[in-house]
């Protein structure tokens, strides 16, 4: 049998309890008639406002999201837009700027023609520093490309160096190479950079089995009721290819059958002059410079080379296209090379973007039907070889009612980007993160709330910092003294 007690003197004393490590606080109401109505409302408030608070900042989570229009993504995943950012920047939207490296390839946003970076530079911002600031590649963030200018158009003509698929086509080929300058804005100042664009109606890649159909080569995507002007620009494009290429083709038949040289290959540079004409259906619009190698009879493998200075004396710098259709200098091509580079530059103009840059023939309807005027008149085998342009067959004046207006937009480079959206979380685990973070929260404001009161308020109330018991005590003793007072 356990012991229950200790005898001392012969009196059984009682052992003391034991005690844990562990304690506990004894409580009280608190003696004010407000407190349980402000606890009760601070509690359904701060509840309230907590549940928001959490889910605001812990509602949704970061998912990655490609994207072809990093602004509009940002403007429509945008989470509490009008909240301070310090409770939402984990979560609002985010896209990556795009790095494009020099000699790489890009097309627009109007989906036509391709592009090769070249260069990047940051021009010069102040008088002390003139010095550009060359750059391995070009920050890009769906900027609008701004202030393009061409400088200048090649037209490379070749025969027998083409290949056996490019010869079915046609027996001489005509790449066209375009060099521009642009420049983009943005928040880290103004980037400007070079770009070339080449365009052969009949590539290298062309498959045998287009012969005597539209090829649609070169250009990404074509539609002529959004984007009439790039519809008709293609048009022009491959039709003053054809024609050129055909009229190469004729004049080497004719130079073979009166046993006369013929050309190997050639070029011609267009460029605009110091005093540039503004009407571009003029002869002059461009100055030309040019070189063709002819094969020569004696000895074998030689050849002369045809030159400006060749027919204007001393002047070897350029010649004017007037002076060489009134000569008819050989190779008189120059009408058809001449259309096929004013083609080129208001093509490529429309596909950069540049509403307010002209003259340009694709947004004026006169000019436009200036040039379409032979379409209808082309026929395979007579002026064209087995290439069919298009995808226009007819001028202007009878297709301007089945395409939409000659009209440009702005672009940007067409591009992905890695965006980063918010995505809710699933109801489970939304309830879960709120009732956890309010739990927290709830349980700090209440003994802040309790911290203020006990140290505050409760130092004005006579023994309440006792127990009830002991108040009881006190209370008891108080009214037995009062009692014993009274009588």
């Amino acid at each position: 049998m356990g012991k229950s007690g200790t005898v001392f003197n012969g009196i059984k004393m009682n052992e003391p309890p034991y005690q844990s490590f562990f304690s506990y606080e004894l409580t009280r109401p608190y003696p004010f008639r407000w407190f349980t109505f402000v606890a009760s409302i601070g509690f359904l408030g701060f509840t309230a406002l907590f549940s928001y608070l959490n889910f605001v900042s812990t509602g949704s989570t970061l998912t990655n999201e490609v994207s072809r229009n990093p602004h509009r993504t940002i403007a429509d995943n945008k989470w509490f837009p009008k909240w301070p950012s310090f409770l939402t920047d984990k979560f609002q939207p985010t896209c990556q700027t795009l790095s494009l490296p020099v000699n790489s390839e890009f097309f627009t946003s109007q989906n036509a023609l391709t592009y090769t970076l070249t260069s990047v530079w940051r021009p010069a911002t102040t008088p002390q520093n003139m010095t550009n600031t060359i750059a391995p590649s070009l920050a890009y963030y769906d900027n609008v490309l701004e202030n393009c200018t061409i400088w200048s158009i090649e037209v490379d003509l070749e025969a027998m160096d083409r290949s056996a698929n490019q010869f079915a086509y046609a027996e001489w080929g005509a790449t066209v190479r375009s060099h521009a300058t642009c420049a983009i804005s943005g928040e880290n100042g103004v980037q400007m950079f070079n770009l070339t664009q080449e365009y052969d109606y009949v590539p290298t890649t062309i498959s045998f089995s287009g012969l005597y159909e539209f090829l649609g080569s070169a250009f990404i995507a074509r539609d002529k009721m959004s984007r009439a002007s790039l519809w008709w620009g293609e048009s022009l494009l491959s039709t003053y290819w054809a024609l050129l290429t055909m009229e190469m083709q004729q004049i080497r038949q004719n130079d073979t059958l009166n046993v006369e040289p013929a050309i190997r290959k050639g070029t011609l540079l267009f460029t605009r002059s110091n005093k540039p004409e503004k009407d571009i259906t003029a002869i002059d619009f461009f100055q030309v410079d040019y070189r063709f190698i002819v094969d020569t009879q004696a000895p074998p493998g030689d050849y002369k080379i045809i030159y400006p200075g060749l027919y204007d004396g001393d002047d070897t710098s350029g010649t004017k296209l007037s002076r060489l259709v009134a000569r008819s200098a050989y190779p008189n091509i120059w009408g058809y090379a001449d259309d096929l580079a004013k083609s080129a530059y208001s093509t490529i103009l429309a596909d950069l973007g540049q509403v307010t840059t002209s003259p340009n023939i694709l947004t004026n309807a006169s000019a436009l039907q200036y040039f379409t005027a032979n379409f209808k008149d082309n026929k395979i085998g007579q002026d064209i070889a087995n290439a069919q342009p298009g995808p226009a067959t007819a001028d202007y004046s009878s297709l301007k009612d089945t395409t939409g207006p000659l009209n440009l937009t702005t672009s940007t480079i067409n591009a992905q980007y890695l965006c980063q959206v918010p995505q809710r979380k699933s109801t489970g685990n939304l309830l879960v993160s709120i009732l956890l973070a309010d739990l927290v929260f709830l349980q700090t404001l209440w003994r802040l709330f309790r911290f203020v009161v006990d140290h505050f308020l409760l130092k004005s109330v006579v023994d309440a910092n006792k127990c009830v018991g002991c108040a009881s005590v006190t209370e008891l003793r108080s009214g037995y003294r009062a009692l014993y007072e009274a009588r």
